[in-house]
């Protein structure tokens, strides 16, 4: 499995106060890093404003360049909610009234003792067609569209709505939907009295590499490498990186550090 062959996937974090730097995008990191690992290649993040115009022209692109587009934010209930009118408009399919949604939307307003006002009525309506993802922390439904040109999935904006819906419904529909993408695995390791140009001289062939990849990244007083492997596996995956990881500690010598395995930076 190459980079290549994965789908190719953007995601789009919605929300004006994202723009102007208010509210700082966790979800799109969050988001990127479960997406790696099921073997999706997140090529591009955006951030656009709560505009429908922004949304449709942005997403309609990204559609363009990519198999998977995933957004987040602007699933509430008030007119500054607009994503899936941006969204509708994107894929070229109406916005319908979902009685499905509606009953989802009236059983979390219940059971968090919430009056159930006119305005709720907006999280029930959806692009003809969609699939719906069931919200188990907030009140907005998620959906996903298939379309000729490639899959949209709409996620809340709350870190903790999205990360339930996608962990719950999200993920195992993008790994049923792409059973063939493969798995990534990521390892980090350190360097130490070396700076980045030392190291780049000793490894720098090894970052021209597809599979599995090397990235460099200073740091203060040492230097991250970032190994990256694509396999059809996980087993095969960390066989890639055992062969660089070993590549590594041979030109590098005790200058490499013991190895770090999380997504520490």
């Amino acid at each position: 499995m190459t980079t290549s062959q994965a789908p190719r996937t953007e995601i789009v974090a919605i929300g004006s106060e994202l723009v102007s730097g208010d509210t700082v995008d966790t979800n799109s990191a969050y988001l990127a890093r479960h997406l790696r690992d099921i073997g999706l290649d997140v090529r591009r993040h955006t951030t656009i404003p709560d505009q429908v115009e922004d949304i449709a022209q942005v997403v309609d692109e990204a559609l363009a360049r990519s198999a998977v587009v995933i957004t987040t934010g602007g699933l509430g209930p008030t007119v500054d909610d607009p994503t899936r009118e941006g969204l509708a408009r994107a894929v070229g399919r109406p916005l319908v009234f979902s009685p499905q949604a509606w009953e989802m939307v009236q059983a979390r307003y219940a059971a968090r003792g919430c009056p159930l006002g006119e305005n709720a009525r907006r999280q029930a309506y959806v692009p003809e067609g969609a699939h719906l993802l069931p919200n188990e922390v907030g009140t907005a439904p998620g959906f996903v569209v298939e379309t000729e040109r490639g899959l949209v999935m709409a996620l809340p904006g709350v870190p903790k709505e999205m990360e339930r819906m996608f962990q719950a419904y999200g993920l195992p529909y993008l790994q049923e939907r792409f059973p063939d993408a493969g798995v990534v695995r990521v390892r980090h390791l350190w360097v130490e009295g070396l700076v980045e140009a030392d190291v780049d001289a000793r490894v720098g062939d090894l970052e021209a590499q597809a599979n599995p990849r090397l990235g460099l990244a200073a740091r203060p007083g040492r230097v991250l490498l970032r190994l990256t492997a694509r396999a059809a596996t996980p087993e095969q995956a960390e066989r890639l990186l055992d062969d660089l990881e070993a590549e590594l500690r041979q030109r590098l010598g005790s200058w490499l550090q013991t190895r770090q395995d999380s997504d520490e930076t």
